[in-house]
């Protein structure tokens, strides 16, 4: 009986000592796997400095090139899809395409040209101070920055209800770039391209292009 008592606990004690050994090596591994993996960060600049979108302490909305490229978000009136108690609309107007902008209910429905919008509208920090004209094309941007609520210490101008500023993507330093083409009814033509291309060693240039066509829904018959 005692034989077996002691063979017993021999057999017991390796599979004990395997058994506590393989959590912590499998623990290990997870620490060192999430250490080589880097966070999925978004760089943006909301205070005019560089920061973290996790760190900035605004109600911000970040949509980068490839989410605007897998979500078909290829204008301004569609980025709103993409935040929350933001509204983007385009409407007719005398003078040319315009858009409604408003953000938690506070905007600028009158496209007059006389009147600023309510919620500020930026290209690369340079201010667009009308609401006709403001259906810009998302083309070849490197993200979009929708701050909600008042921005009149730092963005100013009038972003009483919050502001969406579009920054342009910025040459690498590589050569390179993309054409899109599309058709549509009424022979609609659609192109989208850019390229990348270094001048000197340290000197890089990027230029970038979109155009539109398409017929009306009448046709106009000259009998004359």
């Amino acid at each position: 009986m005692n034989k077996s008592i002691i063979m017993r606990s021999l057999y017991s004690l390796p599979l004990a000592s395997l058994a506590m050994a393989l959590p912590m090596q499998a623990m290990a591994q997870d620490e060192s796997a999430d250490e080589e993996q880097p966070r999925n960060v978004i760089i943006v600049t909301a205070q005019f400095r560089e920061q973290a979108l996790q760190d900035t302490p605004l109600a911000i909305t970040a949509v980068t090139a490839e989410e605007l490229q897998a979500r078909s978000q290829t204008d301004l009136a569609t980025i709103a899809d993409s935040a929350p108690n933001v509204q983007i609309r385009p409407q007719t107007a005398a003078f040319g395409p315009s858009v409604t902008a408003s953000i938690r209910g506070i905007g600028q429905n009158d496209f007059n040209p006389a009147y600023e919008p309510g919620v500020g509208i930026y290209i690369d920090d340079i201010y667009y101070p009308s609401l006709t004209g403001a259906i810009f094309d998302t083309l070849d941007l490197d993200r979009v920055e929708i701050l909600r609520g008042p921005q009149g210490t730092l963005s100013g101008r009038n972003s009483i209800g919050g502001a969406v500023k579009m920054y342009s993507r910025m040459p690498s330093g590589d050569t390179g770039g993309f054409v899109e083409a599309g058709y549509g009814s009424r022979d609609r033509v659609t192109l989208r391209a850019a390229a990348e291309f270094p001048l000197t060693d340290t000197l890089f240039a990027r230029i970038s292009g979109v155009s539109k066509r398409q017929d009306g829904y009448v046709d106009q018959l000259d009998f004359g």
